[in-house]
């Protein structure tokens, strides 16, 4: 009896379990029909292109965007109808109703209206033209503005597109543009150029620097100087003949007549050093020319001077040179020197070699001479100091008459010769006392006179004597 019921139990249970499948079945089944998708198409209301990366809303949820092909899937089970929003910069929102049953909807997205301006200047001036005539074009838009003051034109046009600018002023250039919108107002600024406008540039033939201060002159007329680019700007009337004269210092000057049309903006004009020749006279402290000297420009040796001590530079283009002479037994010269003019004579005087020569003066003892007084030439050179020394700066390459003069010594006398090339030089002088002849005069004097005084005496007792015996004689007769 147990086993009937566990049976009837167990088939119960598995009678419950298909049931429960079943309905499991039905809901899932139940749901994938209820179940719908919506594809969404975006594109720009005026060309038709697709609108990538526009954002989607269902009933203010943001879902997605859109891909390249400007489409968004969406699939929902709702069974009432919501409202769908699309946005995207540059494009109004685009926002409406949806049925819950609808399968695709096509969103054409309207651009935004922007502000564009247009500013005008004058290229030379900087100054707002006023007046000036702008044309605008687009995609199905096409408008006209004449500028106001502060040299503006607006137009209202649509975010994203693309748009040709046209302007025409009298007096100027035409200027052609294209101008690309965004999703906000745009302001542009152009310059415009006068149709009488000549830009001059003046460069350096040689280096193709530009040469400020180039004087230009228009039919001998001063029209201005070149700036610091070398450029000068000038307003002539076109399909008209003009003689050009364009000048500069240390430079050769530049003629030409030309005929300028309509086209033409922009001369160019290249200038060439003047060249001129530069005699250069070599001489000693002497006025003596100087053979062989070296003669440097900038530098580089050039060559040497002639017997007659001359050196000529030849074609030596204007300009400012370092000039440097160099001879043998001689001290360097150099000079920087602008050279601007034919037949310029430099005349270049070399002084001689010069070295330091001392002195030095003792006595027989090699005891150091202070106050000795040294005479070179005939000419006195200075005192010795307190260690006997005197330094003087004398040409090389030369013999000097030195003498050495000091109370109680003898006077010495010697010739010097300082060799070609030295810097330092040394001459000894030693000095021997002087005999004073008065003092053996005085002795000798003083000997005399004792010899005398003896002598007196002397004589004067034998005469004393002589006259004691005459008397003695007297008395004895």
């Amino acid at each position: 009896m147990l086993s009937s019921f566990f049976t009837a139990l167990h088939s119960i249970m598995k009678k419950s379990h298909l049931i429960m499948i079943l309905l499991l079945s039905c809901a899932l089944f139940c749901g994938t029909v209820q179940a719908v998708t919506l594809r969404i198409n975006v594109a720009d209301d005026s060309t038709g292109e697709a609108i990538a990366d526009a954002s989607i809303y269902i009933d203010g949820k943001y879902i997605g965007k859109t891909a390249s092909d400007g489409t968004y899937s969406y699939v929902h089970s709702s069974t009432t109808d919501f409202y769908l929003k699309v946005v995207k910069k540059g494009y109004r929102d685009w926002v409406d109703y949806v049925d819950y049953d609808v399968t695709r909807v096509y969103v054409d997205m309207i651009r935004e209206d922007t502000t564009l301006s247009i500013e005008l200047y004058d290229a030379t001036t900087l100054e707002p033209i006023v007046g000036a005539v702008v044309r605008v074009e687009g995609a199905d838009y096409s408008d006209s503005e004449v500028t106001r003051s502060g040299g503006t034109a607006k137009f209202t046009v649509k975010a994203g597109e693309v748009y040709s600018i046209e302007v025409r002023a009298s007096g100027y250039n035409d200027l052609s543009k294209t101008v690309e919108m965004e999703s906000s107002d745009r302001t542009v600024q152009y310059l415009l150029f006068p149709n009488d406008i000549l830009g001059i540039r003046v460069i350096d033939a040689g280096t193709s620097t530009p040469i400020q201060g180039a004087e230009v002159y228009i039919d001998n007329t001063l029209a201005g100087k070149t700036d610091a680019d070398g450029g000068l700007q000038l307003h002539l009337e076109r399909a008209k003949r003009y003689t050009f004269r364009i000048t500069a210092t240390d430079y050769q000057p530049y003629q030409e007549t030309i005929y300028l049309d309509e086209d033409d903006v922009f001369l160019g004009v290249e200038l060439s050093k003047s060249a001129y020749s530069v005699s250069i006279a070599v001489f000693d402290e002497a006025t003596k020319p100087i053979e062989g000297a070296e003669v440097y420009l900038n530098g580089t040796l050039k060559g040497k001077t002639s017997q007659y001590g001359r050196f000529t530079l030849s074609d030596l283009p204007a300009g400012t040179y370092e000039i440097m002479v160099r001879a043998s037994g001689y001290a360097d010269w150099s000079e920087t020197r602008r050279i601007s003019g034919e037949g310029e004579e430099i005349v270049v005087e070399l002084g001689y070699d010069r070295a330091d020569v001392t002195f030095n003066v003792k006595d027989a003892d090699r005891n150091a001479l202070a106050g000795v007084t040294i005479v070179i030439d005939d000419q006195v050179a200075g005192v010795t100091d307190s260690q006997g020394s005197l330094t003087r700066s004398l040409v090389t390459n030369r013999v000097y008459n030195v003498t050495a003069v000091h109370d109680g010594y003898r006077n010495i006398s010697v010739e010097v010769d300082i060799p070609a090339g030295t810097t330092v030089f040394s001459v000894p002088l030693v000095m021997e006392r002087e005999l004073n002849i008065w003092i053996p005069l005085v002795g000798i004097g003083i000997v005399l006179i004792l010899l005398i005084a003896a002598v007196v005496v002397l004589r004067r007792r034998r005469s004393s004597q002589r006259k004691g015996r005459s008397r003695g004689g007297r008395d004895s007769l």
